[in-house]
């Protein structure tokens, strides 16, 4: 069913639904619950990240990172308990519990970018095609892991657009800084937008559905 149909479910049963993301015959319904769930939540959760962000000195593009990490952290660990809701709005308390989460994403974001000297300088790549892996210097047990996983990724990026496998591939170079807890500065990210034709809030949705994609082919195809 389309995500749609699930925005007048109770978020009790939108979180019940997403803790069945593991079972195959639910996984798609799973999904669903996600995306409404996102919908629902996404707007405070990002206003709230602008305005905790911009206190600290941070920017409207770190905020929406956090905010995305946020949703990408809960759907990960997706244990809410409404027995410690004190108030028993449960939209309210969610809104509590993804706040938490908010802010200890942005302390990890501050203890990186202090602690580390920014790597991004505003000239990143726009990856577009796959790494030349026989070109690279690497063991070959480790080039061959590699190439099979690539044949993996390159057969779910098939099933999306080209600006899916851009945002992945570009995503993907720089995942290790990312993951640090740096952002792409702003010159880059309008760059990427303008290469794609998208809005940054379009280029993260494109971003889930291809890396959901590819994890859900590595863990279909990738166990031989």
């Amino acid at each position: 069913m389309p995500w749609q149909d699930l925005q007048n479910e109770s978020t009790a049963d939108l979180i019940e639904y997403i803790r069945w993301r593991d079972q195959p015959e639910y996984k798609f319904q799973a999904e669903d619950a996600f995306r409404a769930f996102f919908f629902r939540f996404a707007p405070e959760v990002q206003k709230s990240c602008r305005i905790i962000c911009e206190k600290q000195g941070y920017n409207a593009e770190v905020a929406d990172e956090i905010a995305e990490k946020v949703f990408a952290r809960f759907l990960k660990y997706p244990k809410y308990d409404h027995a410690k809701c004190k108030c028993g709005d449960i939209d309210k308390c969610m809104l509590v519990y993804l706040f938490r989460f908010a802010r200890r994403l942005l302390s990890d974001h501050i203890t990186a970018s202090t602690s580390i000297p920014n790597p991004f300088m505003g000239d990143e790549e726009i990856v577009t095609e796959f790494w030349d892996l026989d070109g690279m210097s690497l063991p070959p047990e480790r080039k061959s892991q590699l190439l099979e996983e690539y044949e993996i990724i390159k057969k779910a990026l098939e099933r999306l657009t080209d600006k899916h496998k851009i945002i992945y591939l570009t995503y993907k170079q720089y995942e290790r800084e990312l993951k640090m807890g740096f952002t792409f500065p702003r010159p880059f990210l309008k760059r990427l937008q303008e290469h794609l034709g998208l809005t940054q809030s379009s280029i993260r949705v494109y971003k889930k559905e291809a890396f959901d994609k590819i994890d859900e082919y590595l863990k279909i195809y990738g166990k031989r």
